[in-house]
């Protein structure tokens, strides 16, 4: 093996290792947000992809207010990540509204659920 292979396989293991403190950064942050009550990671890295070009995609479900571009504007100042990151929010109406639309069904298909609180 040439050093360029070993550069390249040194730095995808280095880089896999930042997704991996980085999922366990995001979700410990947003656990914390009043109002959250599941946290999902999604996407290719859901799927076991952990390549230079894997990014962090989370799935919120959130009690609020606030509509969904101001609910981003809230959580992404939180999360000041080393990774790329792609985060939806959703109320828990809107999470089950779109339960049976073709992007939820995409992104439920390999769902990871990180947290999860139990209401009585």
């Amino acid at each position: 093996m040439d050093s360029v292979d070993q550069g390249a396989r040194s730095a995808r293991t280095t880089y896999a290792t930042l997704l991996e403190s980085s999922l366990k950064q995001a979700v410990t942050v947003l656990s914390r947000v009043e109002g959250v009550g599941r946290i999902s990671l999604v996407g290719s890295f859901a799927r076991g992809r952990a390549d230079l070009f894997t990014e962090l995609d989370i799935l919120v479900v959130m009690e609020t207010d606030l509509s969904f571009i101001d609910r981003l504007r809230m959580l992404y100042p939180l999360l000041a990540l080393p990774v790329d990151l792609d985060l939806l929010c959703y109320t828990p109406d809107e999470f089950e509204r779109m339960h049976d639309r073709p992007f939820m069904k995409h992104l439920r298909g390999k769902e990871v659920v990180l947290y999860e609180t139990h209401t009585p």
